[in-house]
């Protein structure tokens, strides 16, 4: 009796979906015989039919095919747009994956932002575990951003849709890409977008931000890096730890390029350093102090930037940051002594500086101080600077 019952169960299940594909069979037949109007209408019903619910994603697919097949001649048809539309939103309903590279084609091939913009939030439900279709999602994005570098408009309502859709994703290759929608000056909807997308990212904000201080271009880096002394888009805070390691790797990078973002950069980090005191980052804060010193004699820097690459030498706490602040030290004597004039406010720094580490390594040039002409001011902080070394 048990397996009379059973071979029953097995008949009816079977029945059951041969009867499915007959009706999808039926529906795709129809669908294929009808003009555009009437392919619209044959979605229509068979999403309200309770016989076609198993199977609409992969009608929905069959309808999006037929849009990439005559794409060339019927792109920019109402008719066709209006029919690629409610099959793009009913695969991004039915979450059908066997939807996503045809979807991913569409989108280059149709020209209207409304179009675009279903066909990219149906993605988001589609693409799951899909990573070449993240990939080019990704590129997509990139595309974008570069076009509208280059001056050209881009397609804000596709733009702010494919945002989205890589936030929901959620795949850590899509942060750069993200990083660089979120530093560009668009429209603050684009901007608040992928803020949004950036706080759904998957994985190691530390690590992100690393990349693309490492990896992008100077503008993202040094929006990246902007955000290690205050707080990530999603309103992540970072561990001093954290911002010790970004801001040596922000001065790494920007000590090795040649343009206006990476000179901002190199003095946010150095400013950054400054008070966080992380001695890693010596070697790196050597190299600036030397590289902002050749620049303020050429004139190429202000004042106030080698007044910070002291003051952060000083931070560092070092013997060679002991060493090369004292040094400098000697020479501002010899200058004053032998023409009379110096700059207070970088002598002060550089004696301040000292007093920080309070390495003996400077005790003749500061006890020497008393010689040249130097304000009373000067006397006083070496006197103080003097007091603090230690023996």
């Amino acid at each position: 009796m048990k397996k009379i019952y059973v071979f029953l169960c097995f008949s009816l299940v079977t029945g059951h979906i041969s009867a499915q594909d007959s009706i999808l069979i039926s529906y795709k037949r129809n669908f294929a015989r009808a003009n555009l109007i009437e392919k619209l209408n044959i979605l229509n019903d068979a999403a309200t039919d309770s016989y076609a619910s198993e199977f609409m994603g992969e009608l929905y697919v069959f309808a999006l095919r037929f849009s990439l097949s005559e794409a060339d001649l019927l792109a920019d048809d109402a008719d066709m747009i209006a029919l690629t539309r409610s099959a793009a939103r009913g695969a991004g309903q039915t979450g059908h994956r066997d939807s996503a590279e045809t979807l991913l084609k569409l989108c280059s091939l149709y020209s209207d932002s409304s179009l675009r913009a279903e066909i990219l939030n149906a993605l988001a439900t589609t693409v799951q575990g899909n990573a070449r279709v993240i990939a080019d999602l990704n590129q997509l994005l990139d595309d974008q951003n570069s076009a509208f570098l280059a001056g050209m408009a881009p397609d804000y309502q596709a733009l702010q849709a494919g945002i989205a859709t890589l936030g929901a994703l959620g795949d850590e290759a899509s942060y750069p890409v993200l990083f660089s929608a979120y530093s560009l000056p668009y429209p603050d909807a684009i901007t608040e977008a992928a803020r949004l997308a950036l706080g759904r990212i998957r994985g190691d904000y530390e690590a992100f931000l690393a990349g693309v201080i490492r990896n992008s271009p100077p503008h993202d880096k040094l929006k990246a890096f902007s955000l290690v002394a205050d707080s990530a888009p999603d309103g992540v805070q970072i561990p001093v730890a954290g911002k010790n390691i970004l801001a040596q790797t922000a001065l790494d990078m920007a000590l090795i390029a040649d343009d206006p973002a990476s000179y901002s950069l190199r003095y946010e980090a150095v400013r950054v350093l400054t008070g966080l005191g992380w001695t890693g980052a010596s070697e790196l804060v050597v190299r600036h102090f030397y590289q902002v010193q050749t620049d303020y004699a050429n004139g190429t820097a202000v004042k106030e930037r080698f007044i910070e690459a002291i003051a952060c030498l000083g931070a560092m706490r070092t013997p060679e940051a002991a060493q090369i602040l004292a040094i400098q030290l000697g020479l501002f004597n010899s200058q004053a002594e032998q023409t009379g004039s110096f700059d207070e406010d970088i002598l002060l720094a550089t004696i301040n500086a000292l007093g920080d580490i309070g390495d003996k390594v400077a005790f003749d040039h500061l006890l020497y101080m008393d010689f040249p002409p130097y304000s009373k001011e000067v006397k006083a902080a070496a006197k103080t600077t003097l007091a603090k070394l230690k023996w």
